[in-house]
């Protein structure tokens, strides 16, 4: 599980005394990712796929309303709370985050009188359909960072509510999805189907990518499906896999240059990798393996502290201690990361008693 870096530079400010830290906010970022990379044990980063073809595809979802929401009912859409509401609740339905309840399903999904409905807190407009007016108090304005990276339509008809990223690419199967509301049902637990371009055997490698560990082929051609690609090791690597005259393809292999990740066959239409990626939140901000925070922040501290020493304010032991803090916190971090939780130590057990079978004569256990 990994939480918001808030809470690491809550505490930051707290041990420094810092009443006000937002003018080092930009330097604690870039501190904290480092600290993360530092550390680098098997639960710091998380594992990610994405999918690429010759023309990309933008991650849809779906929710689908069967009945009108009661009081209370809500849905979850990018981090983002919707409640429904009645309109003589407390507050009358009128926060950012509140929806109205009409008297049909339809009136709740989209409404341009009273308290509007679904469709215009998700798009900002009062009349949808005609494209008029603007509907402040709306979802969209008042979350702009989780919801305006998608396009958002609903039938009234079927009560279907469709989620449509707005940019290609693999990022918008990050986009979640989720439902309390028992007449509300998701189509899945996050937005699917987002794909990135593959053209010219090249594709760009995600902003987030800490390691690359696998690409293998999606294509549907059976000749070629889920084939896994080896990496080569060759310094002209263009000829690799290829006949000296280019007539035909002999191998699958591929090849990193830069951010840039490069394919040496040319009958492959649609490419996957897995990597190890840095989780981010909305903001674009790293987030920290929970139990790492208290490492994360001796980094920033020490490095805080490192600009004081290098202009002459303060001794060179105060930062000793702080580095020496900071490697003893690294590496406890690291051998926490590693110790096997208390399932996994059953599991272990268990496969370790299997290893010696043990067999009863009536009065002793023997080995056999």
């Amino acid at each position: 599980m990994h939480i918001q870096i808030d809470r690491v530079f809550t505490t930051v400010a707290r041990n420094l005394g810092l009443k006000d830290f937002s003018r080092y906010t930009n330097n604690w970022i870039e501190w904290s990712y480092e600290a993360e990379k530092l550390i680098g044990s098997k639960d710091t980063f998380v594992q990610k796929e994405a999918t690429y073809d010759a023309s990309g595809a933008q991650a849809t979802g779906t929710i689908t309303f069967a009945a009108n929401p009661t009081s209370g009912d809500s849905i979850t859409l990018n981090g983002v709370k919707l409640y429904f509401r009645n309109s003589t609740d407390l507050g009358e339905a009128k926060s950012p985050n509140e929806i109205e309840i009409g008297a049909t399903l339809a009136a709740t999904l989209d409404n341009t009188t009273a308290q509007y409905g679904l469709n215009q807190s998700l798009t900002g407009l009062v009349d949808v359909s005609a494209g008029t007016g603007t509907y402040t108090n709306s979802a969209i304005y008042n979350y702009p960072e989780a919801l305006n990276v998608a396009d958002y339509s609903i039938n009234t008809t079927t009560g279907v509510l469709t989620i449509t990223i707005k940019e290609i690419g693999p990022k918008g199967n990050e986009y979640t999805l989720a439902s309390d509301n028992a007449n509300a049902k998701v189509n899945g637990l996050n937005l699917t189907g987002g794909k990135g371009i593959f053209r010219n055997q090249q594709l760009t490698l995600p902003e987030n990518n800490i390691k690359l560990l696998a690409v293998r082929v999606g294509t549907d051609d059976s000749d070629h499906e889920h084939k896994e690609l080896r990496k080569t090791g060759a310094v002209h690597r263009g000829r690799v896999g290829k006949t000296t005259d280019d007539s035909q393809q002999r191998s699958f292999r591929y090849y990193v240059d830069g951010n840039r990740l490069n394919i040496q066959h040319d009958n492959l239409d649609e490419i996957t990798i897995v990597y190890l990626a840095y989780p981010v939140d909305l903001r674009g901000w790293p987030k920290i393996k929970e139990g790492h925070e208290t490492a994360v922040a001796q980094y920033i501290m020490w490095q805080m502290k490192l600009i004081e020493f290098y202009n002459g304010k303060l001794p060179q032991y105060i930062t000793k201690e702080l580095e020496k803090r900071w490697y003893f916190l690294c590496g406890k971090t690291r051998g926490d990361d590693g110790m096997p939780t208390s399932e996994e130590l059953k599991q272990i057990g268990n496969m370790w008693n299997t290893l010696v079978p043990i067999t009863n004569d009536g009065n002793s256990l023997t080995n056999h």
